[in-house]
């Protein structure tokens, strides 16, 4: 079974869904996506997906896999972290199907397709591309939606300058400044970030919301780190 992450760090969900990066099953756990999409960026930033592809079968010899969970299994095999694959080397293509059927957006799949090199086995330079690469898409009317409910719940004064904060990475900040907002924002499926807003802005925020900022920004976290957690599948058996 999926060791869940334990519930002193629930309350954060940026440490939850990227878990510092830190090469550990949990870390892994949260941050793979699913090979059952294949992702070929394009000039244009776009993709190409077919589902016919199975989980780490797409790859000839000598050629860089094409599907996520494929991209994924290289990387952590060519960084000399195989280990670490959540649910073990077995089990971790059937898991990664499943998550990314229930987690993950198309853009963090293309940031994975652009990120997950030898060259970025350092967990810091991962992220930082990572979220570098978000600056380049556009948000779905989904993920839209969220940002301007949470900024209208947690910095009513300055709802335009909370978006552009909350959706755009600062590279001379560096990613320490990347908060729970952004990464909900670009990195979760539709489905999720529906729930998310209608759980956890607005009237269902709860007594935090609209007063201290920071206060409410932690309420977001934890709630959100609610639904994540819900999604989350277990390990095949």
């Amino acid at each position: 079974m999926l060791r869940r992450p334990m519930p002193a760090v629930r309350s954060f969900l940026r440490v939850l869904l990227r878990g510092a990066i830190a090469f550990t099953p949990i870390a892994v756990g949260v941050a793979c996506a699913d090979s059952a999409s294949e992702v070929t960026p394009t000039e244009d930033g776009g993709d190409r997906s077919d589902a016919a592809r199975e989980a780490g079968g797409d790859r000839d010899a000598g050629e860089r896999p094409t599907t996520t969970c494929g991209i994924t299994r290289a990387y952590f095999e060519g960084c000399g972290n195989a280990g670490d694959l959540n649910c073990g080397e077995d089990g971790f293509d059937a898991w990664c199907a499943a998550n990314d059927a229930a987690i993950n957006s198309e853009a963090y799949r293309r940031a994975e397709a652009l990120c997950l090199t030898d060259e970025n086995c350092d967990g810091a330079e991962r992220r930082a591309c990572e979220y570098a690469r978000y600056n380049d898409e556009t948000p779905t009317a989904a993920q839209r939606a969220l940002v301007t409910a949470y900024c209208e719940t947690c910095d009513p004064s300055d709802v335009a300058g909370c978006e552009t904060r909350s959706t755009t990475y600062d590279p001379v900040k560096g990613i320490k400044s990347v908060d729970d907002i952004f990464v909900a924002a670009w990195e979760l499926s539709d489905a999720i970030v529906d729930q998310m807003r209608t759980q956890c802005t607005g009237a269902s925020a709860g007594p935090d919301a609209g007063g201290d900022p920071a206060a409410c920004a932690k309420a977001f976290a934890g709630c959100a780190a609610d639904v994540y957690l819900d999604r989350l599948p277990d390990c095949p058996k």
